[in-house]
């Protein structure tokens, strides 16, 4: 791809928690505070080292990403040409079955004439300078079996390059759904962190009137203005994660500009049981189709060694050009039947069909290893999935609480009976359960995606999304 190049490999979630949980400790009067930093994703991207800020220029929902992707996106294109070459070499291979053509020309000249003495007499049969032309045709007859098999394997090689793009296709759909509703994550983040610095805003004014009037002391108000300051922090660097993945987002849309994600961050009824999703494994996955033809050629290459050991018959036709220049003894035209037949070769082609017979073998029992593996993937996405959905509903049970606890917190200290960081404290549980909830959100989708792609199933992601509901900061 074009432009800066970005890592599509997995996030791990050790990594993805250290990057996410960069809480900023400041150690105040009587405990420490504890500050929600942004859920940055840009753990997947490479960083840019000039970061300016951020502007939305295209909307653009996830269905069209995923359009326009398909149209631009520069691997996918090369998986088309890869079919492509398939193709014309299929039709080569069709090729092997008609006759052949060949035109052979040629000026000669001699040091002398060709001359034959009989008796007294002596004939010139050939003269010190001639031309010769000829067209040669063959029509093959029997091959024993080269050119079936050879055509079927060309045949196999089309649905190869075929289902190796469906695989690509897979691919860049899932990662384009971590980029993008990775951008969703951000924008929602920065919204949070704009709320939890307005709340902070009002805490430090009412902390700074209540020091004036000698209700609190000026550590209240310390403690308050502090604070302020890390969410200001905060929000500035959600605002740059936000360029960083917008970054991302519009190198795999292969787009001079930043998108602007108009579909949100969602959640679903529960979907088929994963004994369901396994079950597309067998039925449709195109990595078991690669496979398989795979295996196709590597079986069609045993026929092709075997037919070594065979003998070949061939008409043949043979026409002069040039017949001025021929001798009493070349002919003008002939035609005729010929067998060519390997009587030893050292044993060569037998050892080289046992040899496609083990790649033969060897491409079965990666098959089989693959559908395994595949089954076991899509169960680790299918409890992926189920486990960021619990945390999900979790976060959303205990936001309410957090609501609540702030609400009564600032009443609390207006009213001189609570303290400033019991205020802070509050504050920032309501933005961990928001962002925690989010986050939550965030992993259902990209397992949800992750599942589809290892069950085969990337192609029907549509009428999975038409079941969501979205997901908004709380």
């Amino acid at each position: 791809m074009s432009g800066k190049t970005f890592q599509s490999a997995e996030v791990h979630a050790p990594m993805l928690l250290a990057l996410l949980a960069r809480h900023r400790s400041r150690s105040l009067s009587r405990r420490r505070i504890l500050h929600s930093l942004p859920f940055t994703l840009a753990a997947v991207f490479v960083f840019s080292p000039a970061i300016d800020t951020f502007c939305f220029a295209e909307s653009m929902s996830f269905d069209e990403a995923v359009k326009s992707m398909k149209a631009k996106n520069e691997t996918l294109m090369a998986s088309q040409d890869d079919i492509n070459q398939r193709q014309a070499e299929q039709k080569a291979a069709k090729g092997l079955r008609g006759p052949k053509a060949e035109l052979d020309f040629k000026y000669t000249f001699l040091d002398d004439p060709v001359k034959v003495s009989l008796g007294p007499l002596e004939l010139e049969v050939q003269k010190k300078s001639y031309a010769k032309g000829k067209v040669t045709v063959t029509q093959p007859i029997y091959a024993g079996g080269r050119i079936r098999a050879a055509n079927r394997a060309a045949s196999a090689g089309t649905a190869e390059a075929v289902a190796q793009k469906a695989v690509t296709e897979n691919q860049l759909v899932a990662e384009l759904a971590r980029r993008y509703y990775g951008l969703c994550l951000a924008r929602c983040n920065e919204e949070v962190q704009a709320q939890k610095l307005d709340t902070m805003k009002k805490h430090t004014s009412r902390a700074k009137r209540l020091m004036d009037e000698g209700i609190v002391a000026r550590v209240e108000y310390l403690n308050a203005d502090v604070a302020q300051a890390n969410a200001e922090t905060d929000l500035a660097a959600a605002k740059r994660d936000i360029s960083i993945i917008s970054e991302g987002l519009s190198n795999i849309l292969v787009s001079p500009e930043p998108v602007d994600p108009t579909s949100s961050l969602f959640m679903a009824a529960a979907l088929e049981p994963c004994e369901t999703f396994q079950s597309y494994v067998d039925a449709n996955h195109p990595i078991l189709k690669v496979l398989a033809a795979k295996h196709d050629m590597a079986h069609q290459g045993v026929k092709v060694e075997e037919a070594d050991r065979k003998p070949t018959v061939y008409a043949f036709g043979i026409h002069e050009l040039v017949t001025s220049d021929l001798t009493m003894m070349d002919p003008k035209w002939a035609v005729g039947v010929g067998v060519q037949y390997t009587l030893f070769d050292g044993f060569r082609a037998k050892n080289k069909a046992t040899a496609a017979r083990s790649v033969e073998t060897k491409v079965q029992h990666l098959t089989q290893k693959a559908a395994r593996d595949l089954k076991s993937l899509v169960l680790k996405r299918y409890q992926e999935m189920e486990k960021a959905r619990e945390q999900f509903e979790s976060y959303d049970r205990t936001l309410e609480l957090a609501k609540e606890n702030l609400r009564v917190r600032a009443h609390a200290f207006e009213e001189g009976m609570a303290t400033s960081l019991e205020v802070i404290d509050a504050t920032l549980s309501l933005s961990r359960a928001q962002l925690g909830r989010l986050k939550a959100a965030f992993d259902f989708d990209d397992a949800m995606f992750q599942l589809l792609e290892a069950s085969g199933q990337t192609g029907s992601y549509a009428e999975y999304l038409a079941n969501t509901t979205g997901v908004g900061e709380g």
